[in-house]
């Protein structure tokens, strides 16, 4: 078992709240206490006969991200995400805490993402956030209050424009990564263990919403019990005596024990949960995990869930489609797989009549909604996932009429 680090935690989480309250005075001060605290969570995870060797490694880091989702009245979609730079490598866990990232979702360009992560700023002093994409174009934005931005387009020579959103969410997410690696064997290799993951939370404008708020973000975070985490004055957790801390370690408990005992092959667990879309009555998210256990791949599940912003209720395909063996919605499901990438029914591990969308997960998005089909449920690994996504005006027949209210907002 994981022994806790209290102290490293704390400091920690008074360093993200303090941001967060405009109340920290230098950036700079920031940072150094950030790399006392990684020394010192160093020295509170190593034991007695080796809390002097410099040759040690930290192996776990604590960390807390805000995550800030708009959309404009065109139905573009914002994604911030400030102090979420997840270590790279097992070498190297301590996040960047002065970064930023942000993603851009146009309504008519869904699968083209701009991300923008490049020389980005997390300045709290002079109250500006600032990142480039990779193509040179950039945004900025004030820190303490996130719901405009100043677009330049580099690559396009471009004079800045004001982007204004009409609508947001907040998340706080609170990450756990921890590494190990296993004693050099007789062929002189080495195995490795490497977890990260992390509770997402919605964060309510008001405590008005806090119940259907809760409801959500206790059933996303699948594989942790919230019940005994309260919120606090910021309806964010507060974390008592270690008990954020304590969820991941016997989270992740079992999965350590079985690679100490036998760590032969690598273990590489990874987790994270977010936001793909929401409107006024309905959210989007998706679950993703990453698994490698040695051998030519590892796996990955996304898992797409949808739930009611008002009741905190979680709509199931199953729930949201009539018939599923309905046959004009069995034709035009086919249609859409077959025109992927000019796919064939061989592509298709079954038979095309014997696809059905009860087997998906389902995200909403402004172009419509989104259905997606796991790893080998009907295609080799190879392929990957498929996803197909039915206009609204093409799904609304097939809807049951008490979840037609998740339409009528487009």
């Amino acid at each position: 078992m994981i022994r806790k680090n209290i102290i490293a935690l704390t400091f920690i989480l008074l360093i993200i709240s303090c941001s967060n309250n405009n109340n920290i005075d230098n950036t700079q001060t920031n940072t150094n206490l950030i790399e006392t605290n990684e020394l010192k969570q160093g020295e509170e995870l190593n034991n007695d006969n080796t809390k002097n060797d410099s040759s040690y490694t930290q192996k776990n880091i604590e960390w807390i991200s805000h995550h800030y989702y708009m959309k404009n009245d065109e139905g573009d979609f914002f994604s911030v995400y400030l102090n979420d730079r997840w270590p790279d490598n097992n070498s190297e866990l301590m996040p960047n805490y002065e970064k930023i990232k942000a993603a851009f979702n146009y309504k008519n360009l869904n699968d083209v993402n701009q991300f923008y992560d490049k020389n980005s700023t997390l300045d709290i002093t002079n109250n500006r956030i600032y990142a480039e994409a990779e193509n040179g174009d950039s945004i900025e934005s004030t820190y303490s209050n996130i719901t405009s931005f100043k677009m330049t387009s580099k690559s396009l020579n471009s004079s800045s424009k004001e982007i204004n959103t009409t609508s947001s969410l907040k998340a706080a997410v609170y990450n756990y990564a921890y590494s190990d690696v296993s004693e050099t064997n007789e062929y002189g290799s080495a195995s490795t263990f490497s977890y990260k993951d992390s509770i997402f939370l919605l964060i309510p404008d008001d405590t008005n919403k806090l119940e259907a708020y809760d409801k959500i973000s206790f059933d996303i975070n699948e594989g942790f019990n919230l019940d005994n985490i309260e919120r606090n004055e910021n309806l964010e957790f507060e974390d008592k005596k270690g008990s954020i801390s304590k969820l991941f370690e016997n989270n992740m408990s079992d999965f350590y024990n079985e690679w100490l005992t036998n760590s032969a092959d690598s273990y590489e667990s990874s987790k994270s949960i977010n936001i793909t879309y929401f409107n006024d009555k309905t959210i989007s998210i998706k679950r993703t995990s990453t698994l490698y256990l040695g051998g030519a791949h590892g796996v990955y599940n996304n898992y797409n869930l949808v739930y009611s912003l008002e009741t905190g209720e979680k709509i199931e395909v199953t729930n949201l489609i009539k018939d599923f063996d309905d046959g004009e919605l069995k034709s035009i499901v086919g249609g859409w797989l077959l025109s992927i990438d000019n796919r064939t029914e061989e592509d298709y591990l079954v038979p095309l009549d014997e696809i059905t969308l009860a087997d998906t997960s389902f995200y909403i998005y402004a172009d419509g909604i989104h259905f997606v089909w796991p790893i080998y449920t009907i295609t080799p690994y190879v392929l990957g996932e498929t996803e197909i996504v039915l206009s609204f005006n093409e799904i609304r027949p097939f809807i049951k009429d008490e979840y037609l209210y998740i339409l009528d907002t487009f």
